[in-house]
């Protein structure tokens, strides 16, 4: 008998994985032309490392612009090794980190039970925002973080420990988490954590490689997006996030109140699985944290999604709880409270697995087959343009470098600041005082904008007039016109 229920129990750990790999990989297709602009920036440092060029963003410009050095690093080495396009590897590193993440989740949550852990993997997976970080560092840094965890909680730590090194060289504010198990460890055990030894031995070298190339530790797209207009804050994010996809369909109300029954079951539950109340401990952490510092970007809510998956699959077992309770109430119905409970909670979860997925691409346009992010179309297109009439020592002015960074060769600068450090000071001021200083210190050779401030600025400046318009009008490009 016990033979039998182990064999039923890998039998339905292989449906749950099969499943998270077709949904993943489903993700995968559907998002196989789509990536962020910012994700392009570390696609150029990934290929001018492979190229023999260095950790640069402009060639011979030693200026740290990624806040990702281990994402961009495992790039390049994949891309040395396959020969491959950037855009290719990064895509499947993250499907492939995605779908990891899902597994690692499933085997976190089993404690709960089995259909639990795979309700709240399968939630996971198919998030629209992280669905359109793909190709960004999100996915990758989700799949070492619940790495890391699973071997914390499996008594590893040493491995942890070097885990733990990988996560902070990913972005540097999971530093927060290796706190949190810093702090469970001496809590738990009474003891020093000396096992983070490795933690702090892979952070230092990599500081102290970036002190002598870059001469500083912290990424210049850090300070400059701190400094510059970037959009609203973290904390006002959530609610703006929420709103556009509560536009799409009223469904999306359901998760307010099925995030808040999941924090109650949190709260008052005395089933405290650790796995599930370190990663919750970790979603309040970096939510406090980010709230402080960091913008609206999509792909910055990434590291929440295990918590917020595991929220709403509790939200929805406590709805299901109540239900079977309160027809519990009806003897006739007594000897089916559990089948009701497992029902309502996995009709609950498709339900919600069919409102997530129906939100992918929504932001999407068509390019050659394959959707893709809205300004991309406009960028690459002028980056084929400038491949056709610029040289490769001319240089170009620009709010956004990703992918226009990537095709076009050129050399970049940056009116945010990110890959041009000696601009930051003055994006505080607003995009034209930063264009006005770009071209008193650099004399661009052409501007791209789709910004007001900026096409007013060179309609009246006599040293730019336009060349070229892309993206159905909307992105004008200056080229200067007195040497």
């Amino acid at each position: 008998m016990g033979d039998r229920k182990q064999e039923n129990r890998h039998l339905y750990d292989w449906i749950v994985i099969l499943l998270l790999g077709v949904t993943t990989l489903s993700c995968g297709w559907i998002y196989r032309g789509f990536a962020q602009d910012d994700a392009f920036i570390t696609y150029r440092y990934a290929r001018n490392i492979v190229n023999g060029h260095g950790f640069v963003y402009n060639l011979h410009e030693p200026v740290l612009g990624t806040t990702t050095p281990l994402y961009t690093l495992w790039l390049a080495l994949l891309g040395k090794l396959s020969g491959q396009d950037m855009r290719l590897i990064g895509h499947w590193v993250s499907v492939l980190s995605l779908l990891m993440g899902g597994i690692l989740l499933y085997y976190l949550e089993k404690s709960s039970g089995v259909l639990f852990a795979a309700a709240a993997s399968m939630v996971f997976i198919s998030n629209p925002l992280l669905a359109s970080s793909i190709g960004m560092e999100t996915c990758f840094l989700n799949a070492i973080l619940l790495l890391a965890l699973t071997s914390y909680l499996r008594g590893r730590f040493n491995l942890t420990g070097v885990l733990l090194g990988l996560l902070v060289l990913t972005r540097y504010e999971t530093a927060l988490f290796a706190g949190i198990l810093a702090v469970h460890f001496l809590i738990k055990h009474r003891r020093i954590p000396f096992w983070l030894m490795p933690t702090a031995v892979l952070f230092l070298a990599w500081a102290l490689f970036a002190w002598y190339t870059f001469g500083d530790v912290i990424p210049q797209s850090a300070s400059a997006k701190l400094v510059a207009e970037m959009g609203c804050p973290f904390a006002l994010g959530v609610l703006m996030w929420w709103r556009i996809y509560a536009a799409q369909t009223a469904w999306y109300h359901l998760l307010i109140p099925l995030v808040l029954f999941g924090a109650y079951m949190a709260i008052r539950s005395k089933r405290h699985e650790r796995a599930s109340m370190l990663i919750l401990l970790w979603s309040v952490v970096y939510f406090i944290g980010a709230s402080l510092v960091a913008g609206s970007f999509p792909w910055y809510y990434g590291p929440l999604m295990p918590g917020l998956s595991i929220l709403l699959v509790w939200g929805i077992e406590f709805l299901a709880r109540l239900v079977s309770e309160l027809l519990s109430r009806f003897q006739a119905a007594r000897p089916f409270t559990s089948t009701l409970q497992a029902g309502i909670l996995t009709v609950a979860s498709l339900g919600l697995l069919g409102l997530y997925l129906s939100s992918w691409i929504k932001e999407g346009v068509l390019y050659q087959g394959q959707v893709v992010e809205a300004r991309y179309v406009a960028y690459r297109e002028a980056a084929e343009w400038l491949n056709h009439h610029a040289n490769a020592d001319q240089t170009l002015a620009t709010p956004e470098i990703g992918v226009l960074g990537y095709y076009a060769d050129v050399k970049i600068i940056d009116l945010y600041g990110l890959v041009t450090p000696s601009l930051i000071p003055w994006t505080a001021r607003g995009v034209r005082e930063t264009l006005l200083e770009a071209i008193e210190l650099y004399e661009p050779d052409y501007v791209l904008t789709d910004k007001e401030p900026l096409i007013g600025f060179l309609q009246e400046s006599p040293g730019y007039e336009p060349v070229q318009r892309f993206g159905e009008g909307v992105y004008i490009l200056y080229e200067k016109t007195t040497h």
